[in-house]
């Protein structure tokens, strides 16, 4: 009798390095080729690590901003922030360096404008500031400033 194979388990960190390769090489044809690989990607993958939905949804954000589609992009920069937790508790030693790599702030402040909900981009600031990301989101809440 044949002994019976395990599936291969990966890592969140081999999962995440696996999109990660993913994207690039679908970005490199455009935001549309990347956003089609991102959504067969979550079609597919049922059960991705939700440290990696945050990084996922990140590119997606990033990809429907380039489209300017802005609901899309928002939708997903909410999604992004749900998973931010899981994110950092899957990867405490490179969280802040992943974080201030990602472009779900900066796109979401960006489709929340482009949409009109102004309060909503200041929480945006508001949140990106309080995470130490950097004093260009402080010019960002100053110019939303008339909003409050």
């Amino acid at each position: 009798m044949a002994k019976r194979q395990e599936p291969v388990r990966k890592s969140v960190k081999e999962i995440l390095e696996d999109l990660l390769t993913g994207h690039r090489e679908a970005a490199f044809s455009g935001p549309e080729s990347a956003l089609k690989y991102l959504r067969r990607t979550f079609e597919g993958q049922a059960s991705l690590p939700n440290a990696v939905k945050a990084v996922a949804y990140d590119l997606l954000a990033e990809a429907q901003g380039q489209l300017g589609r802005w609901e899309e992009c928002e939708a997903s920069v909410d999604q992004v922030q749900a998973y931010l937790p899981e994110l950092e508790a899957a990867f405490p030693h490179e969280y802040r360096r992943m974080l201030t790599g990602m472009t779900c702030f900066e796109r979401g402040i960006q489709a929340r404008s482009e949409l009109g909900d102004f309060h909503g981009a200041l929480e945006l600031c508001e949140r990106a500031l309080a995470l130490g990301l950097g004093a260009h989101y402080g010019a960002k809440r100053d110019s939303l400033d008339w909003a409050r």
